[in-house]
């Protein structure tokens, strides 16, 4: 993953999930960040499918529980 591309999916953790700028998104996972909670789940993929411009099938959304996860399938998606 290229660095403007993850600083693009840091930007929307933190948009998204209402993170503080100076938090690390790198170890944020659903079971730990408050914030993340089911509808904020359904934001967070929509917000990324739109800044990555690609399509997340359900099944796929339901695996990207952690920042490392959504990172990994940008990774295989993206590139």
């Amino acid at each position: 993953m290229t660095q403007d591309n993850e600083q693009k999916l840091a930007e929307v953790f933190r948009a998204v999930l209402r993170l503080d700028q100076g938090i690390d998104v790198s170890g944020v996972r659903q079971l730990n960040t408050p914030s993340w909670d089911s509808l904020a789940h359904v934001s967070l993929v929509a917000a990324v499918e739109s800044e990555f411009g690609i399509a997340i099938e359900t099944a796929d959304s339901l695996t990207l529980t952690s920042y490392p996860a959504v990172k990994l399938y940008l990774e295989e998606r993206v590139g």
